[in-house]
């Protein structure tokens, strides 16, 4: 065992040594702009055969001092300055202009009269030698730290990220990067040279550019590149062979060591090929500020960053439930910095069990209710189809019984877009609870309304997850067909459609966000290889029992849908009485006859507006009384896009 004395000596701190190397390296510099001024001086009388008087000794020593004595207070000799940048130039300009104003004016002496121009051209000579020598010395130390090991890239962009980024790889010969190409759209920036690397072309040409380079890979060194951008890199490359990475932001920069499966360092934008969808902070805050809103599955990937935005726009209560102790620990240590779990804000309840959810109504009197809670997996409800039953609708049931019991002003249920023409048992269960919500929207004539997603990219159990880890064990990737595609957004493009629908729902209706193109899942998993520079082998596991080649947003008899912002189309679903279906605890030969009665074979809205008559008079005995702070903004639908300031193809 090692004692203290048997340690080694610590390493001395780089302040003991580096003084003396920046004193030196200051000393250097004043003897060369000494020795530039001496040799100008006899430059002169060289070229020009003059012969010095006195005055020759009295004028030299004053120019040195000038210029030694300028350039301290100027900095030039105290290493403030990177050798031969633009500062250190403009401030020996200073000093030159300084040294040439007194010159001239020592011309009133007439004994200095005839030597002033011949005194101004050494001092002329002195400043080019002294620019050029600095300019020497940089040259040099630039060629020996060129990187040579480094992995050969390609740059796109030449701006001023793009420039900056070649030189930092440039200026480290331990950098695991070597710039030989440039790519830029702009035509004029075309044959130049940055930083010693040649721009070789647009972004169109960036196959041929790196396949005559000899290149690795390709960065992206364009802020705030648009998904765009990589989307067309991906396809005119081999993935399998180069790879594409992009300049982290600043805030990534600031970030900790970040994992490869966190999805805040794989842009997830890049990946599904079109911007995401930002929330709009003036139309969260008119819906939510004030009032009391309950998230029911708080704790899940949806429904925490639910709680995220909606706390951050000052609501009288939030209220997280979940049956999830853990996820709500987490969900109170990413809101407050803590999680000492005792808040009355925190609902520990299982939406399944309708007494609990009952008491927690009766306490607590939300405003608004964003049901999240569901099972959401495919392949398992397949498995065990009664979970589904017993979650998805009849928890969801349960959910709605105790908001229209207890007067909730606005109800958002969070539904799927494998409801849409469903083939699952996922898709029929959440399908007949968007039925519920229209059913319970006609009782009670208030904005009860559905929200269909697609894929969310970065929640529990999504494919980038999976991607991202099947990538850390090196592969191979697993995808269940070749064709198969899926729609994607982002969690907090989720998040937006579900405050949106909040505020600009009309009763009853079933609103689909437009979330542009499907997305080949083979396409996903190249890009998301070629953006960690990593290569896998692919793998097809064939279709599962339930799952489509390709994703529907509509139903067959889903035709009367209107858009009237441009991001999100609306759709009318027939009402369900809870009372036609089975109970919880039903057999699956029941639940299966159920779902073929109201799923398979549900009619039209056009063909059966009459199924489900509600007596206006009806509807409105038997409407909650709503209190001031329940009532909710009046916000036309019509000005829902200009509010969030989004396009007409649902980007930002």
């Amino acid at each position: 065992m090692k004692t203290l004395n048997d340690l080694p000596e610590p390493l001395s701190a780089p302040g003991e040594t580096q003084p003396r190397r920046l004193r030196s390296s200051s000393v250097g510099l004043a003897c060369m702009d000494a020795g530039a001024l001496i040799v100008s001086w006899f430059l002169v009388v060289s070229l020009f055969g003059r012969v010095w008087g006195g005055e020759f000794f009295l004028l030299l020593p004053m120019l040195i001092i000038g210029q030694l004595g300028l350039g301290y207070l100027l900095s030039l000799y105290r290493n403030r300055y990177q050798l031969g940048s633009d500062h250190e130039l403009r401030n020996q300009g200073m000093v030159a202009a300084v040294l040439f104003t007194g010159t001239s004016l020592a011309g009133v002496v007439p004994e200095y009269r005839e030597d002033i121009p011949w005194l101004l051209l050494a001092l002329l000579f002195a400043q080019a030698l002294m620019i050029f020598g600095r300019q020497l010395i940089r040259v040099l130390r630039q060629l020996r730290l060129v990187p040579v090991s480094g992995e050969p890239v390609v740059i796109v962009g030449a701006g001023d990220l793009g420039a900056s980024l070649v030189s930092q790889m440039m200026a480290d010969p331990l950098s695991p990067y070597r710039p030989v190409a440039i790519v830029d759209d702009d035509s004029t920036k075309v044959r130049q040279l940055i930083h010693g690397v040649p721009v070789r072309g647009s972004t169109s040409a960036i196959a041929e550019v790196v396949a005559s380079s000899n290149a690795a890979g390709v960065i992206v060194g364009i802020a705030d590149a648009p998904a765009t951008v990589f989307a067309s890199l991906v396809q005119r490359l081999d993935s399998e062979q180069i790879w594409v990475r992009a300049v982290p932001s600043p805030l990534d920069m600031l970030s900790s060591d970040v994992g490869i499966s966190d999805i805040r360092d794989l842009d997830v934008t890049d990946l599904i090929g079109r911007p995401a969808v930002e929330p709009e902070s003036e139309q969260i805050s008119q819906l939510v500020e004030g009032r009391t809103v309950l998230v029911t599955g708080a704790g899940g990937s949806i429904g925490s960053e639910l709680c995220r935005i909606i706390s951050r726009h000052s609501p009288r209560r939030l209220i997280m439930l979940d049956r999830d102790e853990s996820e709500l620990h987490s969900l109170c240590m990413s809101l407050e910095g803590r999680a000492l779990m005792d808040s009355p804000d925190l609902v520990l309840a299982d939406i399944r069990d309708f007494q609990a959810l009952d008491r927690a109504f009766t306490e607590l009197k939300p405003d608004i209710v964003v049901h999240a809670a569901a099972l959401k997996h495919l392949p398992m409800l397949e498995s065990y189809p009664a979970e589904g039953w017993k979650t998805n609708v009849h928890g969801s049931l349960n959910v709605l019984r105790a908001a229209q019991n207890h007067g909730v002003g606005r109800f958002v249920n969070i539904s799927t877009d494998k409801a849409a023409n469903p083939s699952s048992e996922l898709g029929r269960s959440k399908f007949v609870a968007e039925r519920f919500t229209a059913h319970f929207a006609a009782a009670t004539g208030l904005p009860y309304v559905s929200v269909r997603f697609g894929n969310v990219l970065g929640s529990r159990g999504s494919v980038l997850i999976s991607f991202a880890d099947q990538i850390r064990r090196g592969g191979p990737l697993t995808v269940t067909h070749p064709d198969v595609t899926r729609f994607f957004m982002t969690i907090p493009e989720a998040c937006l459609l579900v405050l949106r629908a909040a505020a600009l729902g009309s009763s009853g209706q079933t609103q689909v966000l437009d979330m542009g193109e499907p997305v080949r899942i083979v396409d996903l998993a190249k890009r998301l290889m070629a953006v960690t520079g990593r290569t896998c082998p692919i793998v097809y596991t064939g279709l599962r029992a339930g799952e489509k080649l390709n994703e529907e947003l509509f139903s067959p008899e889903e035709l009367d849908r209107t858009s009237a912002n441009g991001v999100s189309w609306t759709v009318d679903v027939l009402p369900l009485d809870p009372d036609a279906v089975p109970d919880p605890h039903a057999s699956l030969d029941d639940i299966r006859r159920c779902y073929l009665s109201t799923v398979d074979s549900a009619q039209s809205p056009l063909t059966a507006a009459s199924a489900e008559p509600v007596d206006d008079a009806d509807a409105r005995t038997s409407e909650p009384a709503i209190s001031d702070s329940q009532k909710m903004p009046g916000i036309e639908v019509d000005r829902g896009a200009g509010v969030l300031g989004l396009t007409a193809q649902g980007r930002a």
